[in-house]
């Protein structure tokens, strides 16, 4: 979750992502992205720690620079959302690997006491409060870049329709988060046939629009099921 936090706060929501963006931003991205890092790991930064933080910078500049290149000699859309989503999915493996390697092979991760002592004196338990993060984080801006690549929007659609589209998307996969978090696997699944349901008026005026939303609420409500499951234990 640490590894997964970092990321997203440095590549979705510090960085322009723009992807055709030229050579000379991929610098000013990388220190933004270095900033991402530290603001997520200087409150656990402890001794050895120290290579958390350090290994996912180093990561991120091996891969980074790669993405960048292919999705230049992309043509499409279509092409550049492909390498998108492997680079991500190599980057995902690449922190379970980290991850592993840190947690089980070379010692179990001790964020600083002081951080769980000011938690514990607030009533607060660090778990709790980075599976939160986590979630909340992963649920706003990199599901709604997934959704868009995923139904391969145009970008003059997305100047009309995308505020709104997002925002519901938002609100949406927070409700599912709390009830897969608090509540159940039914009510996730009970209101989410409720809301496809309702998309027969849609698809009844425009089949085109209204078979895209039926797509980007499947993909919305399934991007919440992992982290749900990642998340969930620690409530």
């Amino acid at each position: 979750m640490l590894f997964t936090l970092a990321h997203c706060l440095g590549f979705y929501y510090f960085s322009s992502f723009k992807q055709m963006r030229s050579w000379a931003r991929l610098i000013p991205e990388l220190i933004l992205y270095c900033l991402a890092v530290v603001l997520v790991f200087l409150p656990v930064l402890d001794g050895n720690n120290f290579l958390y933080a350090l290994t996912i910078v180093v990561f991120h500049i091996l891969v980074s620079p790669l993405l960048w290149l292919v999705s230049r000699k992309s043509t499409t859309g279509k092409a550049r959302s492909a390498v998108f989503f492997t680079v991500e999915l190599v980057r995902i493996t690449g922190f379970a690997v980290m991850a592993f390697f840190f947690s089980v092979r070379w010692g179990s991760f001790e964020p600083w006491r002081e951080v769980r002592f000011f938690l514990v004196e607030v009533g607060l338990d660090y778990n709790q409060v980075l599976a939160a993060l986590f979630t909340v984080v992963l649920v706003i801006r990199p599901a709604n870049i997934i959704v868009k690549k995923v139904l391969a929007i145009p970008d003059e659609e997305c100047e009309v329709r995308h505020f709104s589209g997002a925002a519901t998307g938002i609100i949406e996969r927070l409700f599912y988060m709390a009830m897969l978090l608090y509540g159940s696997y039914v009510a996730f699944a009970v209101c989410f046939f409720a809301k496809c349901t309702l998309f027969c008026f849609a698809v009844r005026k425009d089949g085109e629009y209204g078979l895209r939303l039926y797509m980007g609420s499947l993909v919305s409500a399934l991007l919440c099921l992992p982290v749900a499951l990642i998340a969930r234990p620690f409530f």
